[in-house]
């Protein structure tokens, strides 16, 4: 382990101040193994100059912050010499690498780092090696995993020293954390076999307002979504430990980056960021933006063990207010809103546990919150901040990035070009786009078609009467059926019939025609009938035969009972000369 280059209580007295000033000491050369390896990947393989800001650089970014973090609470007594020694003495979880130890020299250079520039100065850089293929040999990883389902509770240094023993790697051994990230991938880590108990628990206790935020989702009644379906409203919650305060509480239809960044940033505009903020496992929460974001205000995002709800006690208890509002709400005759839902949920949760005396604290949440010093962040800084980031490629053909479904038009020297695009996912008007970490533009949405003001207005329609075409057209309609009939002999056609009634019309119809009548072509005859008839049986026949003729068969009836009303409105004009008078 490495430690800077004093041994006298005076040294590390100045080597604190050393880092306080931005003046690191010098480390030796005794680094432990897995931090000095990661000082001399940063320091061999980096290009000078070229920081990475794609999501694998933030994601180590924001590790490099949760090791250093301890170091830089200021309420910590003792050397900071000895709070690296003892950090340097732990195993870290890496996010790609698996458990690793860090050196003191490397966690002085963090530190060093952070201070000088923030998180964004512990950005990695790009490798010159990058591309190019590093990995373990497929038989050593396969005697591995099965070495360790032989034994589940072997250790990763125990595989690799039987690998070793055994011949199976003859040259430099693998690191131990190459062996566990490939085991974990295939389902043979330690965790994933199941043979890590549990560990004791203990309550957890802080003093001051904003040390700990706990935050979580639940699930509600159902509400009336504004596209009229049903669906199930989330509560977003986040409460301080120490008051039992909800510093933001809403409900929601969505479990997502949306609807957590917008309760994140209700709490930061009234209360300011907290020291620490913890969450379970959600995949919510495990989105990078959310870590990323507390940690450039010197906050630290904190998650519980998976399935593991203990850590999270005080708002697990707090949903069992939820579940008796939820039960209140059920018992409604109507679905109501989501807006109806939150305005009862804040009289409900005022009433009924903000001005309740709690059991842990003593007092009304109302009562122990009135004593904090509200310390809200600038809203400018927040939306900023709290911007989604997605790694997009400009179209190369529209020039153009997708972002929610809708396309933004970027500048044409971008096309084919990587870029990040931040953007409010509740507020798309525009998005920003940055290249290599350096903002280029807010591009807006695409317009559809063409716009501009040179386009020549269609000219208006002339003023007076309108054309009436489709009258026109049936007009000249009628006047081809009348000539079709003119020349029958209407007087020829005989008197009426009294036998000729509705059903023989009816199976007259049929006949001639071959149109079934079934439902409303029956009703259509029939109310054919009602008007017209009684009519003459010859008539009729006449008039259907001829519009079979005309039409051919196996239309709809109604094309025939139009020609046979032709027919009875001429031999109205010309009657039967043994019906006059």
């Amino acid at each position: 382990m490495t430690t800077p280059p004093s041994s006298s209580d005076n040294d590390a007295a100045h080597s604190d101040d050393a880092v306080r000033s931005h003046d690191a000491p010098a480390p030796s050369d005794g680094a432990a193994e897995g931090g000095d390896a990661m000082a001399r990947h940063d320091a061999a393989v980096c290009d000078e100059g070229a920081a990475r800001d794609d999501e694998a650089a933030r994601a180590e970014a924001l590790f490099r912050y949760g090791v250093i973090a301890p170091l830089l609470d200021e309420r910590k007594t003792g050397s900071l010499r000895a709070q690296i020694i003892v950090l340097a003495s732990e195993r870290h979880l890496h996010p790609r690498r698996g458990e690793i130890t860090i050196s003191t020299r490397t966690l002085w250079t963090w530190l060093l780092q952070f201070r000088r520039s923030g998180i964004a100065a512990l950005h990695p850089r790009h490798r010159k090696d990058r591309g190019s293929l590093r990995a373990v040999l497929a038989a050593a990883l396969d005697r591995a995993e099965a070495l360790r389902r032989q034994v589940p509770k072997r250790w990763t240094s125990t595989l690799v020293d039987i690998l070793v023993r055994e011949g199976t790697v003859t040259a430099k051994p693998p690191h131990r954390a190459t062996i566990d990230r490939h085991l974990r991938r295939r389902g043979a880590s330690r965790r994933q076999l199941l043979v890590l108990g549990g560990k004791p628990t203990i309550k957890m206790q802080f003093d001051t307002f904003g040390d700990l935020w706990v935050g979580d989702y639940h699930h509600g009644p159902k509400v009336l979504a504004p596209d009229g379906r049903l669906t199930t409203a989330k509560l977003g919650a986040f409460i301080d430990h120490t008051t039992r305060y909800p510093v933001a509480d809403r409900w929601y239809l969505a479990e997502d980056l949306g609807s957590l960044r917008d309760t994140m940033l209700r709490a930061l505009l009234v209360w300011g960021p907290p020291r620490l903020a913890y969450t379970d496992r959600g995949a919510v929460y495990r989105a990078e933006q959310l870590a990323y974001s507390l940690a450039a205000l010197n906050s630290h995002l904190v998650h519980s063990r998976a399935y593991y709800s203990q850590g999270r006690g005080v708002i697990e208890r707090w949903w069992q207010l939820a579940d008796a509002f939820q039960a209140e709400i059920d018992d409604r005759d109507e679905p109501v809103t989501l807006h109806e839902l939150n305005r009862l949920w804040e009289a409900f949760r005022t009433l009924r546990y903000l001005e309740q005396p709690h059991s842990e604290i003593g007092m009304s949440p109302a009562q122990a919150i009135a004593a904090v010093t509200p310390r809200p962040i600038d809203p400018a800084v927040a939306r900023e901040l709290f911007l989604v980031r997605a790694d997009r490629t400009v179209n190369r053909k529209d020039a153009t990035v997708s972002v929610e479904g809708r396309r933004f038009l970027c500048d044409a020297a971008l096309r084919g070009r990587k870029v990040t695009v931040r953007y409010d996912p509740r507020e798309l008007s525009s998005v920003l786009v940055f290249v290599d970490g350096v903002r280029t533009q807010r591009a807006l949405p695409q317009p559809i078609g063409k716009t501009g003001d040179t386009a020549t207005p269609p000219p208006p329609p002339p003023s007076g009467p309108k054309t009436d075409y489709l009258g026109m057209v049936r007009a000249d309609y009628d006047r081809r059926l009348v000539e079709a009939a003119r020349p029958v002999a209407y007087a020829d056609l005989g008197a009426l019939d009294p036998g000729f009634d509705e059903s023989r019309f009816f199976t007259v119809v049929a006949d001639l025609t071959g149109a079934r009548l079934r439902d409303a072509e029956a009703e259509e005859v029939r109310a054919f009938w009602t008007t017209f008839g009684p009519l003459p049986e010859r008539l009729a026949r006449t008039a259907l035969d001829h519009a079979v003729r005309l039409r051919g068969t196996g239309r709809h009836v109604r094309v025939y009972l139009a020609i046979l009303r032709t027919f009875i409105l001429a031999r109205m004009q010309s009657p039967n000369p043994e019906e006059s008078p």
